[in-house]
């Protein structure tokens, strides 16, 4: 199976969190999640936190920079307090993210990316509890329209396992400080949002 274009993914999460710092402060960036999140279907068949925990985030190799460069990029992030507005996925309360992937990155823009994300679900909180099932991203080739590029990593479809066929969208603000992108470059980023599968 090709990779996935999920990799507007970790690329996309640098210049995602590095867009939205270079023009948002904090509080206006967290404003936005709110508001994308209570804009989504209260239908769905799965809403969750997004975070990464402690000890995750999505590295790059080498820093993205304001250059375009080839780069790699792998990481992870915890779903957590998901509930299932329509019933069908009740059973699955949190679950564990992972991306790997290339692509061509600068602080603005990520092009030609390839990669694949995972998702591995739990019945309990904090990936307690048993596994649900396993599901694998496949973001949208156009990307989103969401606030920065990170969401266009967490918009796609989910193209097998649990829940396969149903659409995913999502919205993530940064919690490190990805400014320096612009000046040293930026190796790895952090942050929080939500994720909701239609």
């Amino acid at each position: 199976m090709r990779r996935t274009s999920l990799f507007r993914s970790a690329t996309v999460a640098a210049v995602t969190l590095l867009t939205l710092l270079a023009s948002s402060t904090g509080s206006e960036a967290e404003s936005r999640v709110t508001t994308a999140a209570a804009s989504m279907r209260s239908q769905n068949t799965l809403s969750c936190t997004l975070n990464t925990g402690p000890g995750e985030r999505i590295s790059f190799s080498p820093a993205v920079t304001s250059t375009p460069r080839s780069i790699s990029a792998r990481g992870s992030a915890q779903l957590n307090n998901c509930s299932s507005p329509n019933g069908r996925q009740s059973r699955i309360r949190s679950g564990q993210l992972t991306l790997r992937g290339t692509g061509r990155a600068s602080c603005t823009r990520a092009t030609g990316i390839s990669g694949i994300g995972t998702i591995t679900w739990y019945s309990g909180l904090h990936r307690g509890g048993q596994v649900v099932g396993r599901s694998t991203l496949k973001p949208a080739g156009h990307g989103s329209h969401g606030y920065t590029p990170l969401d266009s990593f967490l918009s796609g479809t989910i193209a097998s396992g649990l829940m396969q066929g149903h659409p995913f969208t999502g919205v993530a603000v940064p919690t490190n400080d990805v400014r320096r992108c612009f000046g040293s470059g930026v190796g790895y980023v952090q942050g929080r949002g939500r994720l909701s599968v239609g």
